[in-house]
């Protein structure tokens, strides 16, 4: 059984709730084709770090300025999950490290640890300066830098593209499922499982443990909506 020694979250719509705008005003400051319409803070976010890898140049001078100002601006309206700290106690007393890997900035990075009081409950961080890059490359330099076994590290995911990154790396990927009929959707693409609260994730890691060790036991299949509805 391969039991679950770290999980990797990024602190947008898996640890906390960020409001659209900081991150549609990015998007659409840097490239004017963006429109600005991402309705929630996932989804703005993500269209965000999709411009910034697709421009594939590093950020200089004054956009950059104003990218960490607005991401700045995002991590001081963001409200964090209720359930955050007694999640990242329970790993802790598991035995599981948890990571925070984000494309946010560093200084973003740094202003949701201090802002939450959450720094010395993750083994470490990583910002998209730290990579050199953007989405996947934050979840690549975790795993290198601090050594860390694909297949006993979980990535928390809320979007299809962390999803399959997830797979092709080799990781266990949990879906957050911030909206049900988008989580619906993302079930249908195999992830280990898929939590609604962080308060479920101690449970969910153990189950998936149990799992893995009777899928290798059995080689039965699993059921691809068996952690996603219990039902």
């Amino acid at each position: 059984m391969d039991t679950i020694k770290a999980i990797l979250f990024e602190p947008v719509a898996c640890l906390a709730e960020f409001r659209p705008d900081e991150f549609n005003r990015a998007a659409q400051e840097l490239d004017g084709k963006a429109d600005g319409s991402a309705a929630t803070g996932s989804q703005a976010y993500w269209q965000l770090v999709g411009l910034l890898g697709r421009r594939g140049d590093a950020l200089a001078g004054a956009d950059l300025a104003r990218l960490e100002a607005l991401e700045l601006q995002a991590v001081e309206a963001a409200d964090l999950y209720p359930d955050v700290p007694a999640c990242l106690a329970e790993l802790r007393h598991l035995g599981v490290a948890a990571y925070l890997v984000s494309s946010l900035s560093r200084p973003a990075v740094r202003r949701f640890l201090e802002r939450f009081s959450l720094a010395q409950s993750f083994a470490g961080s990583v910002a998209r300066a730290d990579a050199g890059g953007v989405a996947a490359m934050p979840v690549r330099h975790v795993l290198a830098q601090a050594g860390l076994e694909a297949g006993r590290t979980m990535l928390l995911v809320d979007t299809a593209e962390m999803l399959e990154l997830a797979k092709t790396l080799g990781l266990k990927a949990v879906l957050m499922i911030n909206d049900y009929d988008e989580g619906r959707v993302l079930a249908e693409r195999s992830p280990a499982g898929g939590i609604v609260s962080l308060a479920e994730l101690p449970d969910a890691l153990r189950l998936i443990e149990q799992r893995s060790g009777l899928r290798t036991q059995s080689r039965a299949p699993r059921q691809p909506y068996d952690l996603f509805d219990p039902t």
